[in-house]
Formats: structure tokens, C-alpha cells, sequence
């Protein structure tokens, strides 16, 4: 086995090598020597350097690290200032500038040797090496929400170690019990007391374990116990729960590497259940966009199963979204030595071969997270009927042979309220989160009605947010994070590092800019969805871009080929490779949406001129479309439908473009589309004639009239209004 330490980040190991301790008070040592890291924000500003692991933090990123939103006016002279001292005591090599940002050479971190033990399985040894709270002598949103995160994957390793004990028959009550008074609300830490109770012949007291824990969880949260601690309970009061420590299937180490269980998972419990029943077929693959919480998803689940897999868990991050997906042949590597392998060899088929030797009578689990392909996969499959394997990627693994398949979407609209509601530590209260009110419901990204559902409230409240926020800002807020997971974190994540803001201050900042305020720390959508984009080929890139041009709630096939200005085969092939890497929605055969924030996304990646050129192929399509339609319905009455239908695209494709750089585009749409309803009575009275007016403005004018008008007989009040206010802005009233 390799008992080499582990670098906090990646690069070669030279003379001198620093050593960085995080599990504690923030302190560095060059051999015997203790360095003098200086300040309070010096400190953070190397611990969130390692804590990179060798990853390039910008300047803005470091400015939020020390200063959150509150930073000096000389922020950037003081960064570069702690930079430049941090270089005094490390070296200058130790710390690189980068552009306007840093990054910091390998060093050695008590945080990665605790992560080398855990996957070792050597559990005792790794949680030896903390020396209390992690970053303990540092504070600060960043160092709060990153001291927390910490804890978890102590705690996570805690509890493997404890069942491990139990398993071995360790007496583990005493440290179990006070484990429960410190984390009263962790109910996995109780699972287990009510396990080491029972065998140690106290089934009353393990039985009050479980009645204290449903009385806690009401009081606290308003939840009744998960499905795992009733099932304890269940087995216990009907006598099933073994009473003597399972048998590994096969001697030798038992690794135990799954990440820390998602400590405010929140919802998807049909998702969940369907996924650990699929798991008992042997391979589950989870794809869907960046953000959507396919990790997450398949974390919480493999700690829900874990006690099926006797034999260890193994875990590793195939990278398969980054520029540099990991060798299959080293993740062997790793797994082999944690099963216990005496002699690893070189060739990576004779290392898959030994994986399958090994776990062909093992009950093993397998999470292979953010995987880039199925060649990438097929190699590290075990071979046992007892193993299970849960895969994570953005791209849908449709040649992993075997795999079952679950492409996830993002939650509805009251699960994302209660998610936010978590992370942000909301107060709870008796508010509803109502749907903004129009004619029509408002829908999440994949078509469903959002309802009015109760705001839940799932962790402790922040106590000086001492305001139960509206229901419908707190909607609002995860209608503008489009329902994504990830984007509901981070603004929760904002929102509970700014206690003096207002959900409502919250959403004002993600109306100006969405993108941008969805960030925090070095966590954020726009850095997710950069990773997917980044790897796309130049001509798959701009048809991404191009295909977000139009505002449309639907792509056909039509449209996208009008767009592109290819045929419909190519289009639609070209829409396809996009749904495969989870970067666009088919809703239907033919038909395809963006991920709101992923249409934003495109958008700000598009240039000018590109813009225009779709724009400009889009619109003369449409015109052409809805003139023809026109002429058609004067006479079939049939075809009335199909020229409202092209008539709304048009319709809102001038609302996006109104008062644009090149208004003469939304000057013609306008006009055909009043011309047109005109012309087959959709219009009642019919407006003037749009095209008569010498002046240009008074026919945009008439146009933006009678498109109001329409509007607002379909229903569509809100549109209608700004149609008519245009009317007015472009005569100058």
C-alpha cells in the first residue's frame, strides 16, 4: 500500500516542501520550522489558495474570500499586499501570480493526508489528525461556510469509523450518546445508538432514542424521522434487527471513501427511492444539466444504501466536465489498493481484469462521479452480482451497456423553495409561495405548473434574520434561479451570509444580473456551465450560441434550421449532440428549450455581430412564415391556427428586441405580424392599414397597436401593455 503523503495540490514535490495544517488553527511549518503566516485575512487568504488545490482564484474571487461583499476601497492593493507577504515567508516561487489573480505551488495539507486515511480506510488515523474546528482561528462567511463543510466530512468519517466499531463488536454507546447531544438533529448518528443499544440488550432505551428523535425533529424542523431511522425503529420493535456483527463477504480492507452525506438534502424523495431500487440491477447512471444535483443525488442515496455493501464503499471524480478527465488506469490504481491488492500491475487491462477478480464475491459500492464518457467507465465496473455502481456526468452514457438510466430534471418549484429556504436558514412561518399572477400559471423549465406550495423550513433559522420573508419573494427567487439546484444553493448561501438582507434585496440583485449574483466564493452557475461549453468543438459552440438567439419557449426543428441556416437533417442532428451533453431539452420529438439561465448563458457568450446575423436569418424566416400563413388562412380557415402560432414567435421575438441596436428588424416584424391578423379578422375592429403612413414611426406605431391589442385579447395582458407603451414611446408620448 502507498503511505506516501498526499499533496494539497498537484505538481511535482521539491526540497523544502511546505506543510499547511487547515484541521485546526491555520499553521505552516518548511521542516522543523514554524512559519509566520501574519494576520487574520493573510491566513485566509492561504487557506482559500490550498484549499484550491491548485486551481487559479481570481482577483474578484479572493476580494469576496476576504471581504465578502463589504471590501475596502484599497481591497486590491491590500490583496496584493498579502500577497506579496505571504511570498516573503513561503518563497517567491510558492505562490504564482496568474493574470490578475494566484495560485499557490504544491504544498502538503493535513486536510488531503486526512482524505488519503479515509480512502485507505484507516479511519482512527485520520480523524487523529484534527486539532478541533477546522480554520479555527479564522472567520468570515467564507471560513464559516467552509469550516462547516469541513465538519461534515469529519463527522462523515466519524460515523464510518463508529460503525465500523460497531460492526467489530467495539463498545461504541458512550461516544455514540454524546455524539447525539452535540448534533441532536443528525439522525444517522442516532441509527446507530439505536443499533448499539439493541445489541447490547437495551431495547427501551433504544426504543427512547427514537421517540426523543421524532420529538426533536418536530420541534426543531416540523419533519417526521427519515425513511432510514424508521426503518431502524421498524426492525427493532418487530425484533429483525441483527443482534450480532455482519461478515464481509471477502477478508481484507474495507474502504470506505463515499464524500460526506448532504447534511440539507432536500426533497426528490420519489427520485431517490427509484434510484436505490435500480441499484439493485447493478449499474445506475444519472445524467443531466451542470447544477441540477446529479452528485448530490447520488451522495445522499449511496449513504441511504451503504449497509448493503459490506465489503466498502469506493468513491473518485472522473473530472469528466474539466479539461483533463482522470486516467482510468490510476482511478485502478487507487481502487486496487484500497481493496487490498498485493501486487498492482502495469497494464490497465490486467488492472480492470484484477478489479473484476477481486469484487466478483464482494459486496461493494462504486460512485463514480462526473464521469466524461462510458469508455471512460467500462474499466472500473466490478464483476460481482453484490456490487452496485452509481455514475454521475452531464452526458447521457447511452453506450454503457447495462446501465439503467435516470435523466434528471430540476425539482419543482416547492422543493427549491424549501432547498433555499435550508441554506439560507430562513425563519420559518405560516407564508405561502404563490405563483406570480398573470392569465396563464407560471412554469418551471421543464413545463410544469408551478404551485402554490408551504415554505418549509429544514435547518435552524438564522436568529438575526429576525423577518419571516414573503412567500412570493422567496418564489420569485427560485423562479429567477430557473429551479436549479445549484443556483439555489448559491443565492441561499448569500442570502444567509448577509443577514441584514432581505429576501427582496436578494432579488432585486438577481434581476440585474443574474449570472453574475449566482456566484459565491468560488462556487457558481456561470463556472459550471463554462465547464460543459468549454469542451464543445468550434461549430457546436455556435450553434449553442445561435440556437438561444430566438426568444422562443420551443425550438422546432424549422426554427433551429432557420437559425443555423443548415437543413432540417443537420439541425435537428446538431440539437440532438446538444441534448446528449445535457446542454439543451427535448421536450417532445422535434422539439427543444433552454434552461433559462442556460439560455442566458449562451446569450452572454454570443458576440455582436453573430447575434445579429441569427437575429436577421431568424426574422426573415418568420416573415416569410407568417406572410405565407396569412395568405393561406384568407382562404382555409384551417390555417388560422398555424398563423396565431407563427405569429405569437414573431411576436415574441420583437418583445426581445425592442429598442435594440438594430430596431429595423423589430420595425418589419411588428408590421407583418398587425398586417397579417388584420388580414384574416383576428383583429376585431381591424387596426388602420400599418403600411400606409409616410412616416415610419407612425406605422411602427400602428403595428405596436394592433399587436397590443391582439395580445391582450389572447390573454396576454402583460405583453400587451408593453406592446401599447411602445406604441406611445414611438410617436414620443
Amino acid at each position: 500500500m502507498d503511505d506516501t503523503p498526499r499533496l494539497g495540490s498537484l505538481g511535482p514535490v521539491s526540497a523544502g516542501l511546505i506543510e499547511l495544517d487547515l484541521l485546526g488553527p491555520v499553521r505552516a511549518r518548511r521542516g522543523p520550522v514554524e512559519l509566520d503566516l501574519g494576520s487574520p485575512k493573510q491566513r485566509l487568504l492561504l487557506a482559500a489558495l490550498a484549499l484550491a488545490d491548485g486551481r487559479t482564484l481570481g482577483r474578484d474571487q479572493l476580494i469576496d474570500v476576504l471581504w465578502a461583499d463589504d471590501p475596502p476601497a484599497t481591497a486590491r492593493n491590500v490583496l496584493r499586499t498579502y500577497a506579496s507577504r505571504l511570498r516573503g515567508v513561503l518563497g517567491r516561487e510558492a505562490l504564482v501570480s496568474v493574470g490578475s489573480g494566484y495560485r499557490l505551488v504544491p504544498v502538503l495539507t493535513d486536510l488531503a493526508e486526512f482524505e488519503r486515511l479515509r480512502d485507505a480506510g484507516r479511519l482512527s488515523d485520520a480523524l487523529a489528525l484534527w486539532r478541533g474546528e477546522a480554520l479555527a482561528d479564522l472567520s468570515g462567511p467564507y471560513a464559516e461556510a467552509t469550516r462547516a463543510g469541513l465538519e461534515e466530512r469529519r463527522l462523515a468519517v466519524l460515523e464510518l469509523r463508529l460503525a465500523a466499531d460497531l460492526e467489530a463488536g467495539v463498545e461504541v454507546t458512550g461516544e455514540l450518546s454524546a455524539l447525539v447531544a452535540a448534533y441532536p438533529l443528525r439522525e444517522s448518528v442516532r441509527a446507530l445508538l439505536m443499533r448499539a443499544l439493541y445489541r447490547g440488550g437495551r431495547q427501551a432505551e433504544a426504543i427512547g432514542v427514537f421517540t426523543e428523535a421524532r420529538r426533536v425533529l418536530d420541534e426543531e424542523l416540523g419533519v417526521e424521522p427519515s425513511a432510514e431511522l424508521a426503518d431502524v425503529y421498524q426492525q427493532l420493535i418487530t425484533g429483525t434487527l441483527p443482534t450480532a456483527p455482519l461478515t464481509a463477504g471477502t477478508a481484507g480492507p474495507v474502504p470506505a471513501q463515499l464524500p460526506g452525506d448532504i447534511p440539507d438534502f432536500t426533497g426528490r424523495q420519489e427520485v431517490v427511492e427509484a434510484v436505490e431500487e435500480l441499484l439493485r440491477t447493478g449499474v445506475v447512471a444519472i445524467s443531466g444539466l451542470g447544477g441540477v444535483g446529479k452528485t448530490a443525488l447520488a451522495v445522499h442515496v449511496a449513504h441511504r444504501v451503504r449497509e448493503r455493501y459490506s465489503d466498502g464503499q469506493l468513491h473518485v471524480d472522473l473530472r469528466g466536465a474539466g479539461a483533463d478527465p482522470a486516467d482510468p488506469a490510476l482511478v485502478l490504481e487507487r481502487f486496487l489498493d484500497a481493496l487490498g491488492a498485493d501486487r498492482i500491475p502495469p497494464d490497465p487491462e490486467q488492472r480492470a481484469a484484477l478489479l473484476r477478480t477481486l469484487t466478483v464475491d464482494r459486496r461493494a459500492l462504486f460512485l463514480l462521479d462526473n464521469a466524461a464518457s462510458a469508455a471512460q467507465v467500462r474499466p472500473l465496473l466490478p464483476s460481482g452480482p453484490g456490487s452496485g455502481v452509481l455514475v454521475t456526468s452531464r452526458a447521457r452514457l447511452s453506450d454503457l451497456t447495462g446501465a439503467r438510466h435516470v435523466d434528471l430534471d430540476v425539482p419543482p418549484e416547492h422543493e427549491a423553495v424549501a432547498l433555499f429556504a435550508a441554506v439560507a436558514r430562513l425563519p420559518s412561518g405560516p407564508t405561502t409561495a404563490p405563483v406570480p399572477s398573470e392569465q396563464t400559471p407560471a412554469r418551471d423549465s421543464s413545463g410544469r405548473t408551478a404551485t402554490r406550495v408551504p415554505t418549509e423550513q429544514t435547518a435552524a433559522s438564522d436568529p438575526a434574520r429576525e423577518t419571516v420573508p414573503s412567500g412570493e419573494a422567496v418564489a420569485r427567487v427560485v423562479q429567477a434561479c430557473g429551479y436549479l439546484p445549484l443556483a439555489v444553493r448559491v443565492a441561499g448561501a448569500r442570502l444567509a451570509a448577509r443577514p441584514r438582507w432581505s429576501v427582496e434585496d436578494l432579488l432585486t440583485r438577481l434581476s440585474a444580473q443574474r449570472l453574475g449574483e449566482l456566484r459565491v466564493g468560488d462556487v457558481g452557475v456561470e463556472a459550471s456551465f463554462a465547464l460543459s461549453y468549454d469542451q464543445l468543438g468550434e461549430e457546436l459552440a455556435r450553434g449553442f450560441r445561435r440556437l438561444a438567439v430566438p426568444d422562443s419557449a420551443e425550438l422546432t426543428v424549422e426554427l433551429a434550421a432557420a437559425v443555423l441556416g443548415r437543413d432540417a437533417r443537420e439541425a435537428e442532428r446538431t440539437c440532438e449532440e446538444l441534448v446528449d451533453l445535457s446542454l439543451l431539452e427535448s421536450a417532445a420529438a422535434g422539439r427543444y428549450r433552454y434552461h433559462d439561465l442556460l439560455r442566458d448563458f449562451a446569450l452572454a457568450r454570443t458576440p455582436e455581430a453573430e447575434r445579429r446575423a441569427a437575429l436577421a436569418t431568424v426574422q426573415a424566416s418568420w416573415l416569410a412564415a407568417v406572410t405565407g400563413a396569412a395568405e393561406r388562412a384568407m382562404t382555409d380557415p384551417g390555417a388560422r391556427e398555424l398563423l396565431l402560432e407563427e405569429a405569437s414567435c414573431l411576436a415574441a421575438m420583437d418583445r426581445r428586441h425592442r429598442g435594440a441596436p438594430d430596431p429595423e428588424l423589430t420595425v418589419g416584424s411588428t408590421l407583418v405580424v398587425a398586417r397579417a391578423l388584420a388580414l384574416v379578422g383576428a383583429l376585431d375592429p381591424p387596426p388602420a392599414d400599418p403600411f400606409s403612413p409616410a412616416d415610419p414611426r407612425i406605422a411602427y406605431a400602428r403595428g405596436l397597436l394592433a399587436l397590443g391589442l391582439w395580445e391582450a385579447g389572447a390573454h396576454q395582458v402583460v405583453h400587451g401593455k408593453a406592446a401599447l407603451e411602445a406604441a406611445l414611446a414611438a410617436l414620443g408620448r
